[in-house]
């Protein structure tokens, strides 16, 4: 008894197997990832998630700061999502920063903001991928981020705001004291604090205008 249970089991297994594969065959998403990274479906399940990981690694080579390249262009792995009939598969793929990145000015402030071309950027990413976002007018020699909230201080202005509408200078004169207040809920990107300048309690959403759902 137990040994026709074990051969059922096994059958089903691989059937479900087969059907899986099956269902990737049929897939057509991979043209959009050939020349980066991902040359054929090839998912695995891992966990709760199906990954098509990158197959082509061969023509990309490693450079400093976790970047590659190919044909003297700048890549960063990365994933997006695709459907394949009911499922969702997260596809990795090499996504070109050639424009953005140049590794030679390329500097790390932390593992989030860094510097390139003498702006200053922070690192995002969603289901498409890694953004990179400006820290509008920043100065780059002096930029500091802040620990837990999204933005910075430098020599000349305060910086907030989110990935959404992007991080630029507060109004607030260069020489005030400032000091923000997380509330409850808060993250690293939300509109949930308050901000004291020079004594007085502002809030970053209605009194500053600043902050994740900010329209």
């Amino acid at each position: 008894m137990k040994i026709v249970l074990i051969i059922l089991t096994t059958s089903i297994l691989i059937a479900c197997d087969y059907s899986e594969k099956s269902t990737y065959k049929n897939c057509d998403y991979i043209n959009e990832f050939i020349d980066i990274g991902n040359t054929k479906i090839n998912p695995s399940k891992i966990g709760k998630r199906i990954i098509d990981p990158i197959d082509d690694t061969l023509n990309f080579t490693k450079t400093k700061f976790n970047f590659v390249s190919n044909n003297d262009k700048i890549y960063k792995k990365a994933k997006t999502y695709r459907r394949c009939g009911d499922k969702r598969i997260d596809v990795e793929y090499f996504q070109d920063f050639t424009n953005r990145i140049d590794l030679n000015s390329y500097r790390e402030i932390n593992d989030t903001f860094f510097i390139t071309k003498n702006i200053v950027y922070f690192w995002w990413v969603n289901s498409d991928g890694h953004l990179i976002i400006p820290i509008n007018n920043a100065d780059a020699e002096t930029f500091q981020p802040f620990d837990n909230i999204c933005g910075g201080i430098d020599k000349k202005a305060v910086y907030y705001g989110c990935p959404n509408h992007g991080v630029s200078q507060l109004n607030i004169p260069v020489n005030s004291k400032v000091k923000f207040i997380p509330q409850e809920g808060n993250y690293w990107n939300s509109p949930k604090h308050q901000i004291i300048i020079d004594g007085e309690i502002y809030d970053m959403k209605w009194d500053i205008k600043k902050g994740y759902f900010y329209e």
